[in-house]
């Protein structure tokens, strides 16, 4: 097994490895590089044409059906 050292040193690397590496990946630098870049590779930001492009199906389709429901209520 090993000695009591030896058992303080393994249990100082576990304990010293996930704290070591919030530090790492918490520093400013590596998040505004790494972090930013990696999120607008997989996010990127909406275009307006394809928004717009909904916005006037949905205010077609709106249009459509108040003219159905009025005709209805006026029967």
């Amino acid at each position: 097994m090993g000695k009591w050292q030896l058992e303080v040193l393994r249990m100082g690397i576990y304990m010293a490895f996930p704290v070591i590496l919030f530090h790492y990946f918490n520093l400013p630098e590596n998040y505004e590089d790494k972090v930013i870049k990696f999120k607008r590779e997989m996010f990127p930001p909406e275009r307006p044409e394809p928004q717009q492009k909904i916005s006037d199906l949905k205010r077609i389709f709106q249009e459509r059906r108040e003219a159905e429901l009025k005709r209805v209520f006026e029967e």
